[in-house]
């Protein structure tokens, strides 16, 4: 009787945890594999101020001076081809002079930038390796107002801590969005909103 209703229990648990299986958790278990944390270091160049910079007299004595310094900065990407495609934002590698890419079971690659458009904010980034997994684009004519959106990143760096990105899910509220003024030089046309915490 033990075995039977062992047997029972844990038909009953498989038969739950199916039922918790949804189109959402099917997606994410596919996708997760394919989206990376991506580390840069990137050289800032800074200008001090001087007090007396204003000052006809004192001003030539006290001149304000630049340095350079490293920065560190994070983001996140996914993968787009089995040979090592990377779609990112070109913001998160702007003038980056190293970029790590960490995969989800924690390996690590250098990363090449083979492409950027800065005023639409995309970059295409490139890691040696084959047969890695990988997610088709899809295509943003298809999409439909009221459908839902799911969300995958690393926006804390948190690849460093668990190797499973952050999820969010929202509804798709509207497309074709566009902002009137440029924000710091780049566009945001053909923009798809969601509310969807990114």
């Amino acid at each position: 009787k033990d075995t039977e209703l062992s047997g029972d229990r844990s038909a009953v648990a498989s038969e739950i945890n199916l039922s918790r299986q949804n189109a959402i958790t099917q997606a994410v278990s596919r996708i997760s594999p394919a989206v990376v944390g991506i580390n840069v270091v990137r050289i800032q160049r800074y200008r001090s101020r001087s007090l007396f910079e204003d000052d006809p007299f004192w001003g030539w004595y006290f001149q304000p001076r630049e340095y350079m310094q490293k920065v560190q900065g994070l983001g996140s990407g996914f993968i787009i081809s089995p040979d090592g495609y990377i779609l990112t934002n070109e913001h998160v590698v702007h003038q980056a002079t190293e970029i790590v890419v960490t995969m989800t079971d924690g390996k690590q690659y250098n990363a090449q930038k083979i492409g950027e458009d800065y005023n639409y904010d995309v970059a295409l980034l490139k890691i040696d390796g084959t047969e890695l997994p990988y997610i088709p684009l899809g295509h943003s004519g298809d999409i439909l107002i009221g459908e839902w959106v799911i969300a995958l990143g690393n926006p804390f760096g948190l690849f460093d801590i668990n190797s499973k990105p952050t999820v969010t899910v929202g509804v798709i509220s509207a497309i074709g969005m566009n902002f009137q003024k440029e924000l710091e030089g780049r566009s945001y046309k053909d923009m798809i909103q969601t509310d969807a915490a990114i």
